[in-house]
């Protein structure tokens, strides 16, 4: 019994199947397609791609490990050589690079224009906030102060008492209307300067800086592009998917 245990043991340790050559390549070919498709991180410190070239070498050789040594072609080994001595060339963006310095400083300029004007309004703004408010508390002083006024006065000349009552209300009443012009007056510039802030804040096409706003939104579009084609190239984005998939393409080939 003990050595039919034994043997029995062995036997299904024998039977453990060996991984077959196809879905080895499928294996790797698809995980040599994802690592063609893969992103950086922009953070310095983060994955890069000295970590990526590392990883599809180890991807690699366990791929030549199993697959043994009479099976590799020279396509293949042509391949892989091919991507860490192209992948190992300095990359330069020197000339996107200025490209981008200067499309912000031309952006910086706009931007710079329409501040210029904005901000003034903005100041002016809040000035008139604060001068409405104190004239409307004028106002109310006034118009309470007219409503307090006392109706008569301890005079024994009636004739008196009628010019003085008079004399006050006339001037008490003469205040109001000036102080009501003034709040309109302020009302109305204040309102002005908030329609021009609006169209320049809402681009609207009204205003004088709608063909400013047009020339920075064409130059965000291009900032953006640029910026795309310097990540493109520091990430060697296009050799890096063209390389994976000449050596998956070898892979593909291989009996």
């Amino acid at each position: 019994m003990k050595n039919q245990s034994f043997h029995q043991r062995k036997i299904r340790i024998q039977e453990t199947p060996k991984l077959d050559f196809d879905q080895l390549k499928a294996r790797t070919i698809n995980a040599l397609h994802k690592l063609g498709q893969q992103t950086f991180s922009p953070e310095p410190g983060g994955y890069a791609l000295e970590n990526w070239i590392r990883g599809v070498n180890v991807l690699l050789d366990e791929f030549e490990e199993k697959a043994g040594a009479a099976r590799i072609s020279p396509e293949y080994l042509a391949s892989r050589h091919n991507l860490n001595d192209r992948l190992s060339e300095p990359v330069s963006t020197s000339s996107i690079d200025e490209d981008i310095s200067r499309l912000r400083s031309d952006m910086s300029h706009i931007e710079e224009k329409i501040e210029a004007e904005r901000a003034p309004m903005v100041s002016r703004i809040s000035e008139l906030k604060a001068m409405q408010a104190e004239c409307s508390r004028d106002l109310e002083r006034e118009r309470k102060r007219l409503a307090d006024a006392p109706v008569g006065q301890n005079n024994n000349s009636l004739f008196a008492h009628f010019f003085a009552k008079n004399k006050t209300t006339k001037n008490q009443e003469n205040k109001i209307p000036e102080l009501e012009s003034k709040l309109s007056t302020l009302t109305s510039e204040a309102l002005e300067h908030q329609k021009q802030l609006k169209m320049i804040d809402l681009h609207l096409p009204e205003s004088r800086f709608a063909e400013a706003w047009k020339q920075l939104e064409l130059m965000r579009t291009r900032l953006d592009e640029l910026e795309k084609e310097r990540v493109e190239r520091t990430q060697l984005v296009k050799e890096r998917a063209e390389a994976t998939g000449s050596i998956a393409d070898a892979i593909t080939r291989i009996p």
